[in-house]
């Protein structure tokens, strides 16, 4: 299976990938999938979710599950049973879990990935994320799209300036 999160972006099973990506761009990639309704979805957060809140329930058959410490993702991840697992990165889970965990949970999702497909996401890097990320099949970086310019309105002819008018601005005092 696979499917396409952003036209750039092609999540296949069997593959563990890396995304760092806007928020907007992630929640329109789930939202308006229709995939997604169609296989069982795990989506994986931390303490805090920044998507959690934005994505339709509606379009997408989806179980969340919270970790609040980096073991309890590791329970999570072995114990998945789900064709998709989307992991959105919580750095908070590895602060004082010993330098040994990082390189577990990479290897946890690798694991995951070769019978579902596992997705770690985070709108920014960090150091975990960048170690957990070395592990990964696939990695994916999305830059937010420039704002497009405004059309500048032609003017035809000459601006004309009254005669009683300065030409130049004067900054009033007070006194």
């Amino acid at each position: 299976m696979e499917f396409e999160l952003h036209p750039s972006v092609t999540l296949r099973t069997g593959t563990f990938s890396a995304l760092v990506a806007p928020e907007d761009l992630v929640l329109s990639g789930l939202n308006d999938n229709p995939v997604l309704s169609r296989f069982l979805f795990l989506f994986i957060c931390g303490n805090y979710s920044r998507l959690l809140s934005g994505i339709n329930r509606r379009s997408v058959s989806i179980e969340v599950r919270r970790a609040f410490t980096a073991f309890q993702l590791l329970t999570i991840l072995r114990e998945s049973y789900h064709t998709i697992v989307f992991v959105e990165h919580d750095p908070g889970l590895y602060e004082g879990a010993g330098e040994e965990v990082v390189p577990e949970v990479a290897q946890a999702l690798r694991a995951a990935g070769q019978g579902a497909l596992v997705v770690l996401y985070t709108p920014s890097p960090d150091g975990s994320f960048s170690s957990l990320a070395e592990g990964a099949d696939r990695f994916f970086s999305l830059a937010p799209s420039p704002p497009r310019p405004l059309p500048q309105a032609r003017r035809t002819g000459k601006m004309r300036r009254p005669a009683d008018r300065p030409r130049s601005q004067t900054t009033l005092e007070v006194f």
